[in-house]
């Protein structure tokens, strides 16, 4: 049961094996059973374990599979120490396990992990009466606990001989010197009945706990209470100063006083956190005579994080369009977020609390917070590649929208889940939600809305491959933007417009749109964009034989790597520099580059830029006479292309493959797959010329 001592059994053995250990002791929690959360997924468990071993996150891949494969590599030859503790199951862990000899792997668990084959394990349950008072001993002092025998003893068994409860009570004892044992146990007569229920399940521990919540004062109390409220996993002391109603100096004393109570953990300088049971036992706390206060709270609490990414994307997404939100905002004081640097860095570590504060917001009825939390949020979500995390707050989101029967607010949450489930592949799904934003914009008469909508389905039509559609669409959208000064809106649907008369083999049209892009990325200063737009103009100027401007292009692109935080659009320039050099007869730096680009693509791509680059590096490897691994890189891309209908690329990798499969000798393959081909080009309005470009 919880709070019987596994974790404390667990980094008791850890400390003792220490010296076996001599590359490092790793320590996770896993948060099998903390209330209100949910397990960490294994891939968000070995991301974060990769990042403390010294592995950029840059070169951490998205997916599961990958994430777990480099997390066994990077184990090959070390000898580590690895604690993972309270685990949920035996799924949850497995992927954590080293393939190689040399490391050891604590687990800690509320459930036998019997599936783990080759584990041994041990049950652990509460303490013998020898041990209880063992305990009371070591902490408070032999002379004391000889000095009063009868009452140490009755301690532990009002504790129910539970270590935690044990700790908790015997450090009261520590903390005031001039109580004696008798003196806690008799105050703690009116708390039989509870203590009794310490030998059934969690009520029990809630029980123990209380009497660690009954020595403090009503400040502490109080604060203790709605703390419990925060629904991150860590509790910094500028959201708890917003919380708790007190600067952050007041809030950090109050945690420090609950930290020496044993009540808050602390995993690091300025951060604090719940064990989950004591998480449990806050909550509990919440009645009716605390709702008024309870509620208070947590406003104050979403007030600060709306304030606080509104700061943080001020500085990172300046560009962004202003709404008008009827949210007052916070006067709590923010951590340091004026530069880059450290609104990213806090953006990183509270994404997780964040995301729950949007979900708590949207479920306890503040609607209003969770759109425009979310919205700032998604900022982002977006730039780190989060897209799953980024379609459910934008789901979340929307939910809260149609509660508050805010239209505009509907509207920019159904278009941020389009450009999701863009970057998901989900094209189909993110027509019918583009399509009942744009509709939302029209009855409202928002014309940037109705530019969004037209954006956004002009690039899902683009990828199904409808482009007459798509480009009526997308040079609508221009026009909205041109009108209503959206200037980094133009420019995203320039990109996706270049892009599509590319497709239909009006290159003149997209190096013009591509153009027109660069200039605008410029005079905004968006560096960010200015790499992607760049790598598009380089593309647009590879189709029409302009090696020269290309490289130009690129070249101006990668002394940007410093200064984008979009690494599968450093893929593409890699991709594009590539063919660049392969034509100007630089085999070895074209190699390169590719290798670059195939690094840069395991940083979570998106599906269309993946796609996109394995296609282009198929075409690398089959110009080199490399068949059997341009095959390869064709057929990777075809798969993604296929399951999402991404027709074009889908068309590409086909002809591809024909390509491949003929110089390879397997013509009834590329017989097939140029009919497949031909059949997807012919449908889609696509010319010749443009069909297997560079």
């Amino acid at each position: 049961m919880g709070g019987t001592g596994k974790t404390s059994l667990a980094v008791r053995a850890a400390h003792r094996l220490a010296e076996r250990f001599p590359d490092g002791q790793l320590h996770v929690d896993l948060r099998g059973y903390t209330p209100g959360e949910q397990p960490l997924r294994p891939g968000t468990v070995i991301a974060g374990l990769l990042r403390t071993l010294g592995v950029p996150g840059e070169r951490i891949p998205e997916d599961p599979a990958g994430r777990a494969a480099l997390w066994r590599a990077t184990l090959v030859g070390r000898r580590l120490l690895l604690l993972f503790d309270n685990a949920s199951d035996a799924a949850q862990v497995r992927p954590l396990l080293p393939a190689s000899p040399g490391c050891l792997v604590l687990v800690t668990s509320r459930a036998r992990l019997v599936e783990l084959d080759g584990a041994e394990w041990i049950s652990i349950g509460v303490m013998s009466p020898a041990d209880s008072l063992a305990l009371i001993t070591e902490t408070l002092g032999a002379e004391r606990t000889e000095r009063e025998p009868e009452a140490a003893r009755a301690l532990a068994a009002l504790c129910g001989h539970l270590p935690l409860a044990l700790r908790i009570a015997t450090a009261r004892l520590r903390n005031r010197s001039r109580w004696t044992v008798r003196h806690l146990v008799d105050r703690l007569g009116d708390e039989t009945r509870l203590l009794d229920e310490l030998s059934s399940g969690e009520r029990s521990v809630a029980a123990t706990l209380r009497l660690s919540y009954q020595a403090m004062d009503e400040d502490h109390r109080t604060a203790f209470r709605l703390l419990g409220l925060h629904p991150g996993a860590e509790i910094d002391v500028h959201s708890a100063a917003a919380l708790l109603a007190v600067h952050t100096r007041e809030a950090e004393d109050l945690l420090e006083d609950l930290l020496d109570m044993h009540l808050v953990q602390q995993p690091e300088l300025g951060y604090y956190a719940f064990h989950d049971l004591v998480r449990s036992f806050a909550q509990s706390l919440r009645n009716t005579e605390t709702a008024v206060d309870d509620t208070a709270a947590v406003e104050r609490l979403l007030d600060y994080f709306y304030t606080a990414t509104e700061a943080a994307c001020g500085v990172l997404f300046p560009a962004r369009s202003p709404y008008e939100t009827g949210l007052t905002g916070s006067a709590a004081t923010l951590p340091a977020l004026g530069d880059a640097d450290p609104a990213t860095a806090w953006f990183d570590r509270e994404a997780a609390a964040l995301i729950a504060a949007v979900t708590a917001a949207e479920a306890g009825g503040f609607p209003r917070h969770a759109v425009w939390l979310a919205r700032n949020l998604m900022f982002f979500l977006n730039m780190r590649t989060y897209t799953e995390q980024y379609l459910q707050v934008g789901k979340v989101a929307a939910a809260a929208a149609r509660r508050l029967k805010d239209a505009r607010a509907l509207r920019l949450s159904l278009t941020n889940q389009v450009t999701a489930l863009w970057k998901l592949g989900r094209f189909r799904e993110g027509i019918a939600v583009a399509e009942e934003a744009l509709e939302l914009a029209h009855a409202q008469g928002e014309r940037l809305g109705e530019g969004a909508g037209l954006e956004a389905l002009g690039l899902l039509l683009s990828c199904l491959g409808e482009f007459t559609e798509a480009v009526r669409h997308q040079e609508e959208a221009v026009a909205v933007f041109r009108e209503t000064g959206a200037v980094q809106a133009e420019i995203h649907v320039l990109c996706s417009l270049s892009t599509t008369y590319s497709c239909l083999g009006r290159g003149e049209e997209a190096a013009l749109a591509a153009e027109r892009a660069v200039d605008l990325a410029r005079g905004i200063g968006i560096l960010g964009d200015e790499v992607m737009v760049l790598n598009d103009l380089a593309s647009a100027y590879l189709d029409l034989g302009r090696f020269a401007e290309a490289e130009t292009c690129l070249k101006e692109a990668m002394a940007l790597v410093e200064v984008s935080r979009r690494p599968d659009d450093f893929a593409m320039t890699r991709v594009l520099m590539a063919a660049v050099q392969q034509h100007f007869g630089l085999a070895e730096d074209a190699r390169a580059c590719e290798e670059e680009a195939l690094e840069l693509l395991r940083r979570r791509p998106t599906l269309a830029r993946q796609t996109v680059v394995e296609r282009r590096i198929g075409n690398l490897r089959l110009a080199r006479g490399e068949h059997a691994q341009a095959l390869e890189f064709y057929a990777s891309a075809l798969g993604r292309a296929a399951a999402a209908e991404y027709r074009m690329e889908e068309a590409r990798a086909l002809a591809g493959i024909a390509r491949a499969a003929q110089a390879l000798g397997d013509t009834a393959r590329a017989d097939g797959s140029r009919a497949r081909a031909v059949g997807l080009f012919t449908a889609m309005g696509v010319p010749p010329g443009a069909r297997c470009p560079l």
